[in-house]
């Protein structure tokens, strides 16, 4: 069996071309674009669902890396986009392996922010993301997690959020208006 190889390097054609720049550390997701074919529903294990408070809106995640918004109720719903309907889907930073699977889904009350937890960040740092739900623009990234985030909740205000953490322990974050992070405490 015959090895491949890439012909060597001809002297004529000048020097090789530059290499790649190396990844920056402090970003653990890859830069370039991956292709990601989309079917319209989740396509691995769905770990989490939340309904908002008035029953509108449904949000899920899922092993496949994505968040994906539903539609329950039929209110101010466009011709033909009844409850049950597919409104948006939701993408994490996703990498190789586990990175980017979505363990943890909260709905604020109101139904207008959507909280992300999993295995969403580097080793030994995780992430929650606080996303619009009707635009599905990320409106903060909550940093320095320990460990994996396996559930998320908001209070009946909406104005604090709980992240439960992988290996024990709890996160309670309190959420200026707008969906921004106020302050947090370990248990």
């Amino acid at each position: 069996m015959s090895e491949h190889r890439p012909p060597a390097p001809d002297p004529d054609q000048g020097p090789a071309p530059a290499a790649a720049p190396a990844p920056d550390p402090a970003d653990p997701f890859p830069g370039a674009p991956q292709l990601r074919l989309d079917p319209g529903g989740h396509t691995a294990m769905i770990n989490r669902t939340a309904v908002d408070a008035a029953g509108l809106w449904l949000v899920s995640g899922s092993d496949d890396k994505t968040v994906r918004v539903w539609r329950l109720a039929g209110a101010g719903a466009p011709p033909g986009e009844g409850p049950g309907t597919l409104e948006r889907t939701i993408r994490v930073p996703l990498g190789p392996g586990d990175l980017g699977k979505v363990y943890a889904v909260a709905l604020s009350p109101d139904g207008e922010t959507v909280a992300v937890g999993g295995w969403l960040g580097p080793s030994g740092e995780d992430f929650i993301y606080l996303f619009d739900r009707a635009t599905g623009t990320l409106r903060q990234r909550i940093r320095g997690l320990p460990n994996v985030v396996n559930h998320l909740a908001f209070d009946p205000t909406g104005r604090r959020l709980a992240a439960v953490l992988g290996g024990g322990g709890l996160r309670l974050y309190g959420l200026a208006t707008g969906g921004g992070l106020a302050g947090a405490s370990a248990a």
